[in-house]
């Protein structure tokens, strides 16, 4: 039986769900895509890894669509030793671009101070009202390797491990990681029994 709080009057509280170890539904993706549907000429910023059944099902989603695998980018300037606040002048879309950012667990390969870099970027990319998610990997957990989570049939998604990519693991608990996107109000979180962290944020 999965443990739950009332997030009706504690919005950041986690609800403790049980899972499969790589395979599970998401009760976040659906928040996001209702919220997306909500808004007008709906435009969405995808950070990556590239998935083609990600882009496939967004892109029914969504007016459009925007894919920036930004995973990608990091192992470039790595192997090429260049500064690491380089690789965000792949993000220069003007202001207010996007309705939803996703961040999939991009956080979870960022230091702190890069961290706070991207919720700056996502500041000044999403609207009004706009919404940002996030996954994240807990502290504790064992697949420390780069996935990309794959959207399947009802909201179930899957984790492939992506080889080619060897960026570093920063495993933070639920409260860091809320206190990260802490400019942003967060809507819905939910804690996986597997270790998998979904949080919704909204920028208000």
């Amino acid at each position: 039986m999965a443990n739950s709080t009332n997030s009706a009057t504690q919005p950041w509280e986690p609800r403790i769900l049980k899972t499969e170890p790589f395979v599970y539904t998401s009760m976040v993706l659906p928040m996001f895509v209702h919220g997306l549907k909500q808004r007008q000429e709906s435009q969405l910023l995808d950070i990556g890894p590239v998935c083609s059944e990600n882009i496939n099902f967004f892109a029914r989603q969504v007016k459009r669509l925007y894919v920036c695998d930004m995973f990608l980018r990091l192992e470039r300037d790595r192997r090429k030793d260049m500064a690491p606040d380089r690789v965000w002048r792949h993000l220069d879309y003007p202001p207010e671009s996007f309705d939803g950012i996703i961040l999939w667990d991009f956080c979870d390969r960022l230091d702190k101070k890069d961290v706070a870099g991207i919720v700056e970027l996502c500041l000044k990319m999403v609207k009004p009202m706009g919404m940002v998610m996030v996954y994240a990997l807990s502290e504790q957990e064992i697949m420390p390797e780069v996935n990309s989570f794959t959207i399947g049939d009802d909201f179930r998604i899957s984790l492939q491990p992506q080889p080619h990519l060897d960026l570093h693991f920063h495993g933070r608990q639920n409260r860091d990681v809320l206190a990260l996107l802490s400019p942003f109000t967060a809507i819905k979180s939910f804690i996986y029994r597997n270790g998998l962290k979904e949080f919704l944020f909204q920028y208000q």
